[in-house]
């Protein structure tokens, strides 16, 4: 997903001094854009997961949330910390639209599989305090991801520099398969309490987080992407 987005800031920085050779040059005017653009992400995505330290592209592979808050309620905390995802560069782009001329950009993403290595917390205060953490393992197929980008303009000294102000994303997840690393006693606990707080099923826990998980990649992956435009003038990065 995020070596999808990654591509967009990267592929028009040709009027640079310096065209890397891995970047495939596509024109603002050009007619078959979205094609071109659709070319370069491919090109691009594999590369963008290893980093490109060149244009402050750090290694994405894993891509890593510090923390993902699951559950928190004044006497209940259940939260994931250091969640590590794979797989997030084997994806195919189902549809792409572009509006060069207003910065916006359509794309929908199929992942073939994402895997997640985490650390579970849970803090629940019922009749006595239970706390407990531990190793998180949970494997996705097929995930769908919908996103939606807005960049923006602003003017700095007399320049014009072009950012991404807006980024909307849907994830479809259907169902997953997890591992923890705890006994059965501390697993049954830990099962009752999902029950209990979050869900009876796979997707009422998957509707439990996955607002968290859409906004958590939204965010850092606009930082990263702003991190590599900033760098470049409007001009620079959609010539004529």
């Amino acid at each position: 997903m995020f070596a999808a987005i990654f591509a967009f800031a990267l592929l028009i920085i040709h009027a640079a001094a310096e065209i890397p050779s891995f970047i495939h040059v596509c024109g603002r005017r050009d007619p078959n854009i979205e094609q071109c653009i659709l070319n370069s992400v491919n090109n691009l995505k594999y590369k963008i997961c290893e980093g490109i330290p060149e244009l402050d592209v750090p290694s994405n592979d894993p891509f890593v949330i510090n923390k993902l808050v699951i559950y928190e309620m004044p006497d209940s905390k259940l939260y994931t910390k250091n969640m590590q995802l794979t797989g997030l560069c084997d994806f195919n782009v189902s549809y792409f639209r572009v509006d060069i001329e207003n910065l916006h950009f359509d794309l929908d993403l199929v992942f073939d599989q994402i895997r997640v290595n985490s650390t579970y917390e849970f803090n629940i205060h019922l009749l006595v305090p239970i706390v407990h953490k531990g190793p998180l393992y949970i494997t996705v197929d097929n995930i769908g991801a919908k996103v939606y980008l807005d960049f923006n303009i602003v003017t700095r000294n007399g320049k014009r520099y072009t950012y991404l102000a807006k980024m909307k994303l849907n994830l479809d997840i259907k169902k997953y398969k997890a591992q923890y690393g705890m006994g059965e006693e501390q697993f049954n606990q830990l099962q009752k309490i999902i029950h209990n707080f979050i869900g009876q099923n796979q997707e009422e826990v998957i509707n439990s987080f996955k607002s968290a998980l859409e906004e958590a990649i939204s965010k850092q992956i606009i930082s990263i992407a702003n991190g590599i435009v900033k760098h470049f003038t409007y001009e620079e990065l959609f010539p004529e």
